[in-house]
């Protein structure tokens, strides 16, 4: 079933503020960002450091990252976002699961399915089944700040 770009977008919002609300949970303040062009979803201020959040939502078995689309596996190239958070929305319950990762912990699981490709387009997937040791891991971002 194809989605319109509403219904899309509106997928795409329910993650991000998911995310930001489960970080506000946890006493991080973290805020989204608007635009049609913009760079990333989530920024983070702490101590003066700015951190940055991707965040990717699905309601099928599967999250499109478009990962190797846009970054390369090599995790030193920049920029790059500090995190990502995978979210999947059980299409009947809505009930929510977070996926959360670094963004080498990204580039891991895509050499783990791709093996070692190089940048380029193409829609790139990454199973649920595959996420699973990163389910609610917010101590990932959670110990950034400490």
């Amino acid at each position: 079933m194809s989605q319109s770009k509403e219904e899309k977008n509106s997928l795409n919002m329910a993650g991000e503020y998911g995310v930001c609300s489960e970080l506000h949970k946890r006493g991080i303040t973290a805020n989204i960002t608007f635009g049609k062009e913009k760079a990333v979803d989530i920024v983070v201020l702490k101590d003066k450091i700015v951190w940055t959040i991707e965040v990717k939502t699905s309601m099928r078995n599967e999250i499109v990252t478009q990962f190797l689309k846009n970054f390369e596996l090599d995790t030193n190239t920049s920029p790059h976002p500090d995190f990502w958070v995978l979210v999947h929305i059980n299409d009947e319950t809505f009930a929510t699961n977070f996926y959360v990762l670094t963004h080498k912990e990204i580039a891991e699981e895509h050499k783990k399915k791709y093996g070692n490709v190089g940048k380029h387009n193409g829609v790139f997937k990454l199973p649920i089944s595959q996420l699973e040791k990163y389910k609610n891991k917010w101590d990932t971002i959670i110990n950034y700040f400490k």
